[in-house]
């Protein structure tokens, strides 16, 4: 059930970011909307680190280089998204995102990419993916 509320709050905030994010992007600039959404992004998670006191942050130098570069990811997602919702609006990119999302997570669950356990994928989950494609192509119309 925690897993549920945290999925359905990043979720919530995505959005949210999305549309704070587009709007920004606009006003100043998509890359530029990108390196403030990052900076106070770092900003809240070092005061929640602080707050916290966890000082697993002095194991960073044994993160793999590859784990560690999940913040070029996050820039290009940021600048991904804000197009998208400039130019599609809201709830088409947060659709297309979110099969995109999907069809990722079957192809790492599948093949155990990124030290995941592998997983086999179900008729049902290709059902329900074929389905929210279904889903998009109705909202476009």
């Amino acid at each position: 059930m925690k897993g549920i509320l945290f999925a359905l709050a990043g979720g919530f905030f995505l959005t949210f970011q999305s549309v704070a994010n587009a709007t920004i992007g606009q006003q100043i600039g998509t890359w530029q909307a990108a390196a403030m959404t990052q900076f106070t992004g770092f900003i809240l998670a070092i005061l929640i680190v602080a707050a916290v006191r966890d000082r697993t942050w002095k194991e960073l130098p044994k993160v793999p280089k590859l784990y560690a570069s999940g913040g070029t990811f996050a820039a290009l997602v940021l600048f991904s998204n804000m197009t998208a919702v400039y130019l599609m609006g809201v709830t088409l990119t947060i659709s297309i995102f979110l099969i995109a999302q999907l069809l990722v997570a079957v192809v790492i669950d599948r093949f155990g990419l990124f030290d995941m356990v592998k997983k086999q994928i179900s008729k049902t989950q290709v059902i329900g993916i074929l389905l929210m494609i279904a889903g998009v192509i109705i909202l476009k119309i």
